[in-house]
């Protein structure tokens, strides 16, 4: 395990943290059901989205003993419907979560995650817009934190932006690999991390210094790009520590794997 803030580690090679003083998996961006509204729109991919998530899922409780999981939003993908694809798959995300592995299960909801309420009251699994646990701030990351809690934030974790980072091999073959962010949140006076998406087909922002290429606010105004410091997921390598993006500045689309 890596560390990516104070007692928030990776887990193996997964898109996904353990926060140690919350014994939780932390996990998000799954876009369950992008494959059923890609085809609507004519592209047929494979069916993919929710094996990943099962697969993820099950290998970090298996790896980490959690009994907390915290899904920080766009758990589903369509944003104006519930699609017959999402309520299946949600169905099965939640059956296996709540009654087979017997976990508490908590949603942070993303801008994706309209009608999510409809599926998730089955199980009785919680749904928050932020979620403030000793210390710890879980939100989504399409806006900014809201304020109000009732004690100090030492490490905000969010999902949304997918980051990740182009890599080179030795024969020129550029690859976008997922990755971690983690970076000083100066208007919290915390720690930021950044998770992956879980989802295959959400690459994502490309991680650079300038700030006009995130999506999160606070990413684009409250985080200092110069000290983000990727942690990138590298199939059959694990988690990849690399220097923070002010010394890799002339590197960022020429970083040999």
């Amino acid at each position: 395990m890596v560390e990516l803030a104070p007692g928030v580690e990776t887990v193996a090679d997964l898109p996904a943290a353990y926060i140690r003083r919350l014994r939780a998996l932390v996990l998000a961006d799954t876009h369950l059901g992008f494959e059923e509204e890609a085809a609507q729109q004519g592209l047929y991919v494979p069916r993919i989205q929710l094996l990943r998530t099962m697969e993820v899922l099950r290998q970090g409780l298996d790896l980490t003993g959690a009994d907390w999981v915290i899904l920080a939003g766009d758990v589903k993908h369509s944003f104006s419907r519930l699609l017959r694809s999402e309520r299946e798959e949600l169905s099965r995300v939640f059956q296996y979560l709540v009654r087979e592995r017997s976990v508490r299960v908590t949603v942070v909801r993303g801008n994706h995650d309209n009608y999510l309420p409809i599926v998730a009251k089955d199980y009785g699994v919680e749904i928050v817009q932020e979620l403030y646990e000793k210390g710890v701030l879980v939100t989504h990351g399409h806006r900014k934190p809201q304020g109000g809690y009732p004690g100090r934030v030492e490490v905000v974790v969010i999902g949304h932006e997918h980051p990740s980072l182009r890599l080179r091999d030795r024969l020129g073959y550029v690859a976008k690999l997922p990755a971690f962010l983690s970076a000083p949140y100066p208007a919290l006076q915390a720690r930021l991390v950044v998770l992956p998406a879980v989802g295959q087909y959400q690459t994502g922002t490309t991680i650079s210094l300038s700030p006009d290429t995130y999506l999160s606010p606070i990413l684009r105004e409250e985080v200092p790009l110069a000290e983000v410091k990727p942690y990138v997921l590298a199939e059959e390598l694990g988690v990849l520590e690399f220097p923070e993006l002010a010394l890799l500045e002339d590197l960022l689309d020429q970083v040999e794997l």
